[in-house]
């Protein structure tokens, strides 16, 4: 009887599962391992002796938008504030797709955009870009006006592939799609290109980004958007009170009081990244996507068999359920330790030693 009262958007959804598999070293969910500065933590330890955990939080996260508007350059009014970047999608999906709409993305990229659609009885198109997993613009566009799409997804940097698209290469699909554009910058601080401002000189821009990542407090599920009046007027209808709890927004608030912390982190990482990608690149039978992110994809004949391999080695990395990524593995960049440890496995494994 139950089964008939179940919503049939439902029915056809696979529960999203994540974990569950103990590793020595854990490089499949693209974390930052360095973890927050000894300085950060110690400000936020410091800052807990009379924190008001009776009260419910500031259901409009008004310091910490305030905050991020001098890190942004995007007035407090137009950001705001999630449970991570899931739950903005979420709101942006809720917002504008209903029954039989139409919603773009590239692939492949982000599940929980394609995931979101479907809940709200939506239809995601993907778009395949090249064998290499560079993005066609102009298939994009094309694709959007041929199915009326209310939403384009576009991930940049994109996850899991690492490429970013040019600044110039985004405001062609912004100016050629019929509906709103959101552009995930989950991976921005690594990128170092952004089109955040540019919600105020287009009115179907939304923003993405989020604290998981150089930010290093994913756990503690902190993300934010940037969109324009038009959008946000309707964005801030379907969000929940309360949503982020006060200790998240208080930590991320002494994240951005640390901002220097964080560049210097963001320097050291970036030649970290550069000399990992160029040592597994030496690898015999690996092929590496260029990144701009925090991970890389790689691609293998066998990537379920060396997957196993590396879990028994005590390393995690992302493997994908998906037949089209059957060759291909994420590998999130580590510290020096984990990459060294990754690379030392790896090349035992597939011979390279």
């Amino acid at each position: 009887m139950i089964e008939n009262l179940i919503r049939e958007e439902i029915r056809g959804l696979r529960a999203y599962k994540e974990g569950g598999i103990n590793s020595r070293f854990k490089l499949d969910a693209n974390e930052n391992g360095w973890g927050l500065p000894d300085s950060t933590k110690a400000s936020i330890v410091e800052s807990l002796k009379d924190f008001p955990y009776h009260r419910y939080p500031d259901s409009d996260s008004t310091d910490l938008r305030e905050r991020l508007s001098g890190y942004t350059g995007v007035k407090p009014e137009h950001l705001m504030i999630g449970n991570g970047s899931d739950e903005l999608i979420q709101y942006i999906v809720q917002t504008f797709i209903g029954r039989g709409d139409r919603v773009v993305t590239q692939y492949p990229t982000f599940s929980m955009y394609g995931f979101f659609t479907k809940l709200m009885g939506g239809i995601p198109i993907e778009v395949y870009g090249d064998g290499a997993f560079r993005v066609d613009t102009e298939l994009i566009i094309d694709t959007a006006k041929a199915e009326e799409a209310k939403v384009v997804f576009l991930c940049n940097p994109n996850n899991p592939t690492g490429r970013a698209m040019a600044s110039e290469e985004i405001r062609k699909v912004l100016t050629g799609v019929p509906g709103v554009l959101v552009v995930d910058e989950a991976y921005f601080e690594f990128h170092g290109e952004s089109v955040i401002k540019w919600i105020y000189r287009y009115d179907n821009l939304v923003v993405l980004r989020t604290f998981s990542k150089a930010m290093a407090i994913g756990g503690l599920r902190v993300g934010y958007l940037a969109a324009n009046d038009s959008i946000m007027k309707y964005l801030t209808r379907v969000k929940v009170p309360y949503n982020v709890g006060s200790f998240s927004q208080h930590a991320a608030a002494k994240v951005l009081e640390h901002l220097e912390s964080v560049r210097e982190w963001l320097a050291a990482f970036g030649e970290v990244r550069d000399a990992f990608i160029e040592s597994l690149s030496a690898v015999d039978r690996i092929k590496v996507i260029p990144s701009r992110a925090n991970f890389v994809l790689i691609e293998v004949d066998d990537a379920e068999w060396l997957w196993n391999r590396l879990v028994e080695k005590g390393i995690l990395v992302r493997k994908f359920g998906d037949e089209r990524l059957r060759k291909h593995l994420r590998v999130t960049i580590g510290t020096p330790h984990e990459n060294e440890a990754f690379l030392l496995e790896i090349k035992r494994i597939l011979g390279g030693m």
